[in-house]
C-alpha cells in the first residue's frame, strides 16, 4: 500500500511538473513571437506604404497585403522563436536554481529533452502546413490582389504630378492633381502602339464605367496623331473625348518558383523547383533542431547573465539559415545532389544539440597507438 501511494504521488508530481514546464514554454514562446512579429511587420509596412506612394501598390489593398505577409514571416521567424524561447524558458529555470532542485530528484535532461521535443512537435507540424500550402497560396493571392486592384479601380495607381506608364507599357500618362473624387487636372496621354501614335492633352478628365468597361474621359483637349513616322501630323480639337485604356485586364499571370503549389514541385525535373521543394520540407524540421538547440544554450551558471547568451543564439540562427541557403542555392545551379538534399545541415546541428561534450570520452573516439616492441 506505501508503495502503490508512494507511485501516485510520484505520477502527480510528474504530472504537475509537465504542466508548469508547458506553461514556461508557451508563455514564453508567445512573449518571443509576438515581438518579432512586430519587429518584422513593422518592416513590411514601411515597404508597403513606400511602394503606395510611388504608386506601385494601390493604398486600397495595403492592409490586405500586409496581412498575406503572415505566412511568410511566419515562416523565417518560427525556428529563431523555437531556439530563443526555448533558451529563456530553460534558462530561467537554472537562474532560479530550479534546476538543481529538479536534478537532485533524479530528473536529468532526458527529461526535459522529451519535453522539449513534446512541445516544439505540434509547432512543427503547424509550420510544416504554412511552409508546404499556406506560403505558396498567400503569395499567388497577393499577385492577384495587386492585379485586380489595378484593373476595378485604375485610378488608384496613378500618382498626381508623375509620369504613369500604362499597362503593358504602351504609353504615359501624366496628371497635374488628382482629387478624392477622380477628377484629374492638366492632363496629358502619350499612347504608342505599332498600328497607332497618339497624343492627348486635356485640362481636365476623369474615369468612367461604359459597358463594363474602364473608359478614360477628357474633355475640351485636343489630340496630335503622325507625330513619328513619315505620316503627316493631325491635329483635333474635342469636346470629349472617350477612349479604353490598353489592355486594362489582369494580366496573364506566369506562377513563380516560390507561389507554385508543393504538389507541383513532386516529380520535377528543374533544379530550382527541386531546391524550392528542399527548402520547404526542410523548414519545419528547423523548430525540433533550433528547439533542441536553445535547450542546449541555456544551461547556465549561477553568476551567468540569463540573457548572455543570446548574441550566440543568433549567431547560431544565422549560421543555420545560412548553410540552409547555400544548400538551395547548390541545388539550383546544380553543385549538390538533389538525393541529399539539405538534411545534412539538420543532422549536423541536431548532433550538436544532443551531445554533451563534457561527458563525451574521447579516448573511446580515438583509437590508441600499440607500443613499439
Amino acid at each position: 500500500m506505501e508503495l502503490l501511494n508512494h507511485f501516485n504521488g510520484v505520477d502527480e508530481f510528474l504530472r504537475i511538473l509537465d504542466k508548469y514546464i508547458f506553461k514556461e514554454l508557451l508563455f514564453t514562446f508567445i512573449a518571443v513571437l509576438l515581438v518579432l512579429l512586430l519587429i518584422t511587420f513593422g518592416s513590411e509596412a514601411t515597404k508597403l506604404l513606400a511602394d503606395a506612394m510611388k504608386g506601385e501598390v494601390p493604398a486600397s489593398v495595403v492592409l490586405q497585403l500586409l496581412m498575406l505577409k503572415i505566412p511568410a514571416a511566419l515562416e523565417i521567424i518560427l525556428p529563431l522563436v523555437a531556439l530563443l524561447s526555448v533558451m529563456l524558458a530553460m534558462g530561467r529555470l537554472y537562474q532560479d536554481q530550479e534546476m538543481v532542485v529538479l536534478n537532485s530528484c533524479a530528473i536529468g535532461p532526458r527529461y526535459f529533452k522529451k519535453m522539449t521535443f513534446t512541445f516544439l512537435l505540434p509547432v512543427a507540424l503547424i509550420t510544416a502546413w504554412i511552409s508546404l500550402f499556406l506560403t505558396p497560396w498567400s503569395y499567388q493571392q497577393e499577385r492577384e490582389i495587386i492585379s485586380q486592384a489595378q484593373t476595378i479601380s485604375p485610378i488608384v495607381g496613378l500618382v498626381p504630378g508623375k509620369f504613369n506608364s500604362l499597362p503593358n507599357k504602351q504609353g504615359v500618362l501624366y496628371a497635374k492633381s488628382i482629387d478624392e473624387n477622380g477628377q484629374m487636372k492638366a492632363i496629358w496621354l502619350k499612347y504608342q502602339s505599332k498600328d497607332n501614335d497618339l497624343l492627348l492633352v486635356a485640362p481636365q478628365g476623369q474615369f468612367e464605367w461604359v459597358n463594363n468597361r474602364v473608359v478614360l474621359v477628357l474633355k475640351n483637349g485636343y489630340s496630335y496623331s503622325g507625330l513619328h513616322g513619315d505620316k503627316d501630323v493631325t491635329v483635333q480639337k474635342y469636346e470629349r473625348f472617350e477612349g479604353y485604356l490598353p489592355e486594362l485586364t489582369p494580366a496573364k499571370m506566369h506562377a513563380k518558383i516560390f507561389e507554385k503549389p508543393t504538389l507541383e514541385l513532386f516529380g520535377s525535373e528543374d533544379l530550382k523547383e527541386q531546391s524550392m521543394l528542399q527548402w520547404r520540407l526542410i523548414t519545419p524540421l528547423g523548430i525540433i533542431v533550433l528547439g533542441l538547440l536553445g535547450l542546449k544554450m541555456s544551461k547556465s551558471g549561477p553568476r551567468e547573465g540569463r540573457f548572455g547568451k543570446i548574441f550566440f543564439a543568433l549567431v547560431m540562427y544565422i549560421l543555420y539559415n545560412q548553410l540552409l541557403v547555400v544548400g538551395r542555392d547548390g541545388i539550383s545551379n546544380g553543385g549538390w545532389p538533389v538525393w541529399l538534399g539539405l538534411w545534412p545541415v539538420a543532422v549536423l546541428f541536431t548532433w550538436f544539440a544532443l551531445t554533451d561534450f563534457k561527458n563525451l570520452n574521447i579516448k573511446k573516439l580515438i583509437p590508441l597507438r600499440s607500443k613499439p616492441l
